[in-house]
């Protein structure tokens, strides 16, 4: 039986007493997880010593620490107006000091990218598991708690949502129960937060289903990404990376802003094709890049549509779908979707619609109750319709005869219970979502009708093809798999989640199941994008390399490979012509080197060279093409909105600038700066936001010296 709580000690003392003092709690990745839980539970536990507590998830998401004064004070006002009254982990504020309690771990299956490098802690107790082996790889560790934060609307009493994770949430639970069943204690717990968007279908459970509901009548913020900047190196992959899309077909995009970039290509191919095409004839795709977008792309508008499956549900979907790109339905009817895929029928119920699923043995010439339920369901026959006896029943009560076979009766039924448009598509399916906070809000705005078509269901059906095969091939036609990665040897292998020393980055998460989902798929691609530079303190270095000791994607699942400067189709290559066609998309500065050492490992013929066309790949060459867009209005550094003020956009530009430049550059800039006059009005306002204005240390007479030279640099400039 449910127990209710409106407190979370009080429901961390109860849980502790039913489970035992040995707690192992499994809480989903990203915004779902009961942090008023998380934190009553750490500190009873923190206080007592007799009690063990294993936290296992994935994603912390916490404030950023922040290092310095400049920092403080830039990002400071940001999060505090973004997160509001978000509640950070207790676990990770002393997790990231690594002085957890004794009796107390956390254990993570995918990582905050780049937050964890030098603490050994989390490098220890991080699990390396794709996406679809996370339940396994978790279980195993003895879970008997599984907490989460749900949606719950006061109009569905009996109902509860997973709303932001559905991904792990069913199949955990089922494991759980199986363990009840054999007499161990275990705790099925749900927290509410009314912030949340009450998402359907899978992701709806009913009140008898939890152990333990808490609602403290206390609804913290939901953590919201800040979106990123877009640079011309992301708007260029965005572009390649769009052609590569059919309309029609399957997509998935991966996590970061590189999924904007291609979602704000795409919906510039959507509504101006001309200035698209323009773009892609200046970049001299057909001639570079030709054969492979014939056989692979399009570029042509979206008629029919895409539809999406994928872990990850977050704002450039919802971009996508506010442009009326992302409109494609899939069914969950091998028949019915057979028919749609063959274009025999249409979304659009007609009569013959009826004689088309009789012939292909969908339904009976005598209607049955299965029959009916199958027509309500889809809505060839409008809701209300019944079954009973042997006869249709109307929605006024009246039977008539359910033989499709008899003239008469065959009228009768299309005149009174035929609908007029399939129902019961969906254009997304999708594990988890995590997003801006504009995109919830437009997500609880949804009204109910279009709320059903975002589907959020297990990474079991997302992540593979194993739920249930022939279904999910025939709605992930053409089907295109697109994520990012750090960086890509010569022989294709892809370094996504790691670095040579053995530290963890982030994790593998989906990427490996969507490229294998990609080898197993009819007319499927997977699509990897990779900047192709990246600066480090050596200075600027290629992210096309020769080898790497770790890889996350191995050589022979090798596909598609997309930087700012083409496309490399390497799929069932020679290793010599995956070379070559890497090389023709790698930063020129650093060809040549990669060159010789193919040719002294003999993997190209001696006499090969780069093809001319392939040997201009310098940034100077690519930033004014997308900087001329930029000034008609296309390819905006932030296309669909920043959180940030327009004062705060420069600001972070400089500060970023000063980051990434080079030590001894960084000092003859800081010598500069000291040696720098002009009028104070000229970036006075963005030294008022940092607090600079009036300088009361030397410190801050220091920063305010630098920001204000480099603002002024990068105006001018």
């Amino acid at each position: 039986m449910t127990q209710y709580h409106d407190n979370h000690e009080a429901a961390a003392k109860n849980i502790i007493q039913h489970v035992g003092k040995n707690l192992v709690i499994g809480v989903p990745l990203g915004i779902g997880k009961p942090i008023g839980l998380l934190n009553a539970l750490y500190q009873i536990v923190e206080n007592d010593p007799s009690i063990s507590l294993t936290i296992i998830t994935g994603l912390t998401l916490s404030r950023p620490k922040l290092h310095n004064i400049l920092e403080k004070r830039f990002v400071g006002p940001i999060v505090d107006r973004m997160l509001k009254n978000y509640e950070d982990p207790l676990y990770e504020k002393a997790r990231e000091l690594q002085k957890l309690p004794p009796n107390i771990n956390v254990i993570e299956f995918f990582l905050t990218p780049g937050k964890y490098l030098h603490n050994s802690y989390v490098q220890q107790h991080y699990i390396s598991s794709g996406y679809t082996n996370v339940v396994r790889d978790t279980l195993v560790h003895s879970i008997n708690i599984i907490g989460q934060q749900v949606a719950y609307k006061s109009t569905h009493p009996d109902q509860f949502s997973l709303s932001c994770n559905t991904d792990l949430f069913h199949e955990v639970v089922f494991h759980l129960k199986q363990k009840a069943l054999l007499g161990e204690k275990v705790a099925i717990v749900g927290e509410v937060n009314v912030n949340l968007p009450f998402m359907l279908d899978e992701a709806v459970v009913h009140a008898e289903s939890w152990t333990d509901i808490i609602d403290a009548q206390r609804y913290p913020t939901l953590f919201a990404l800040p979106r990123e900047e877009l640079s011309v190196q992301d708007h260029l992959i965005g572009f390649y990376s769009s052609c590569l899309i059919k309309d029609d077909s399957c997509l998935q995009l991966g996590i970061g802003k590189l999924s904007n970039a291609i979602a704000n290509a795409l919906i510039l191919r959507h509504q101006d094709n001309t200035v698209y095409c323009d773009l892609l004839r200046e970049l001299f795709v057909t001639e570079k890049f030709g054969e492979t977008l014939s056989a692979v792309g399009a570029v042509s508008p979206f008629f029919k549509g895409l539809y999406a499956s994928t872990e990850m549900f977050s704002d450039e979907y919802m971009q996508l779908y506010r442009e009326n790109i992302l409109k494609k339905c899939v069914y969950d009817h091998v028949g019915l979707q057979t028919l749609l895929n063959l274009r025999v029928i249409t979304e659009a119920v007609t009569p013959e619609m009826l004689d088309i699923l009789v012939e292909n043995k969908i339904i009976h010439s005598t209607l049955t109750a299965i029959d009916v339920e199958f027509l309500v369901r889809y809505g060839i026959f409008q809701v209300g319709i019944g079954y009973g006896e042997g006869k249709v029943i109307l929605k006024s009560g009246e039977k008539i005869s359910a033989d499709l076979s008899s003239a008469d009766s065959k009228k009768h039924l299309i005149d009174h219970c035929l609908g007029t448009r399939l129902i019961s598509g969906k254009i997304i399916h999708a594990g988890f979502f995590l997003g801006s906070s504009e995109f919830y809000q437009q997500l609880r705005d949804l009204p109910v009708d279009e709320r059903q078509k975002f589907s959020m269901t297990s990474i079991a059906r997302t992540n593979s093809l194993c739920w249930f095969p022939e279904l999910l091939q025939l709605q992930r036609q053409q089907a295109r798999f697109i994520n990012s990665t750090m960086m890509v040897t010569l022989d294709g292998a892809a370094v996504s989640d790691g670095v040579k020393n053995m530290q963890e980055v982030s994790g593998v998460g989906g990427q490996f199941d969507f490229v294998y989902m990609a080898n197993n798929l009819p007319n499927a691609r997977s699509i990897l994008n990779c900047r192709s530079t990246r600066h480090t303190k050596k200075g600027i270095q290629s992210t096309i390399i020769w080898d790497y000791p770790s890889v996350t994607i191995p050589r022979y699942l090798r596909d598609i490979v997309v930087t700012e400067y083409g496309i490399a189709d390497c799929r069932s290559q020679t290793d010599s012509a995956v070379i070559q066609a890497l090389l023709n998309i790698t930063d020129s500065r650093f060809q040549e080197s990669l060159l010789k050492k193919a040719k002294y490992y003999g993997k190209v013929p001696q006499d090969y060279q780069i093809p001319d066309c392939f040997r201009q790949n310098y940034p100077k060459n690519i930033e004014p093409i997308i900087n001329a867009l930029q000034r008609k209005g296309y390819c905006k550094p932030y296309p669909f909105g920043s959180d940030l003020t327009e004062d705060e956009v420069v600001i972070q530009r400089a500060l970023l600038w000063l980051k990434n430049c080079g030590r001894f550059k960084l000092i003859v800039f800081m010598i500069m700066s000291l040696f720098y006059f002009s009028k104070y009005d000229k970036v006075n306002r963005y030294l008022i936001r940092m607090q600079l204005d009036r300088p009361r240390t030397i410190g801050e007479f220091f920063y305010r010296k630098i920001l204000r030279f480099v603002i002024c640099l990068q105006r001018s400039g």
